[in-house]
């Protein structure tokens, strides 16, 4: 059993805790299902996160507030601890949804393919700049930006932009056409990317969340995300906005002016 989660949602942790423990211990709960199928779940690698931005008053005084506490749970007499990142399907998720750790993890990813680089493309012995591009594009681009639209923010005038994650990537970015033009260290970005047949990373994040948003447009009635994203691109929220609200409506996404894409068919249909 790998990649499971279970989602309660409730006013207090105190109650998600309830609901989430009677997940597992009900009739025809999860553990139930796993004698029936004589499976076991890793006890010792379960743990529980309180996914709130509210905060608390800190009783140490270092900080004013602090996240609100959240309390593990006992299954089968094994405690399950709190955590506060954890990764799901590649993503690390933190407690409070800013995706920091992420970020992070994400730069790091960055950083250690401009090294492979690096030793790809040595002047004598190493691969064409022709396919370090090819391999740039295809391969570091994917793995480095996985799951983007969740929170890399393209500016415009309804959002603000990541720009300190942005600039921090597009210095990735620019190493790595460095190392596919072998141009000196001083050559300005610009002409960079232009030599190496790239987009400037501002625009590449663009053009990433402009596709995951206009993918989401095409979704048919029996997908579960579709109605919430006609609910999103039909009214600009004020406050609590999603990054689902901001793509859709920075980009003016109306699912009613694209093709809904059904599975069960061979084509697109109106």
């Amino acid at each position: 059993m790998d990649d499971t989660l279970l989602l309660a949602r409730g006013k207090t942790l105190a109650n998600t805790n309830g609901q989430i423990k009677e997940m597992m211990t009900k009739s025809r709960g999860r553990l139930e299902w796993l004698d029936i199928h004589q499976c076991k779940f890793a006890m010792n690698k379960l743990g529980i996160m309180g996914l709130t931005r509210r905060g608390e008053l800190d009783p140490s005084g270092i900080k004013k507030t602090r996240p609100v506490q959240m309390w593990p749970i006992f299954l089968q007499g094994t405690k399950v601890p709190v955590i506060t990142t954890h990764k799901f399907l590649g993503v690390l998720i933190d407690q409070e949804l800013w995706w920091k750790e992420h970020l992070h993890y994400m730069l790091q990813k960055g950083s250690k393919w401009v090294t492979q680089y690096c030793r790809l493309t040595k002047p004598s012995k190493g691969v064409s700049p022709k396919f370090m591009r090819k391999f740039f594009i295809l391969v570091a681009i994917p793995n480095m930006l996985y799951v983007t639209d969740l929170f890399l923010m393209p500016g415009s005038r309804k959002t603000k932009e990541t720009k300190g994650t942005i600039n921090k990537l597009a210095k990735i970015q620019r190493q790595t056409a460095l190392h596919i033009t072998r141009a000196m260290r001083s050559t300005p970005t610009d002409a960079v990317n232009a030599c190496a047949d790239v987009l400037p990373f501002h625009l590449l994040d663009e053009r990433l969340t402009y596709r995951a948003s206009s993918r989401l447009a095409t979704l048919p009635q029996s997908h579960p995300l579709e109605r919430h994203v006609t609910q999103v691109s039909a009214r600009y929220v004020k406050t609590h906005r999603e990054p689902l609200h901001k793509f859709m409506h920075m980009f003016n996404i109306h699912p009613t002016d694209y093709e809904t894409i059904s599975p069960q068919s061979q084509g697109p249909t109106a």
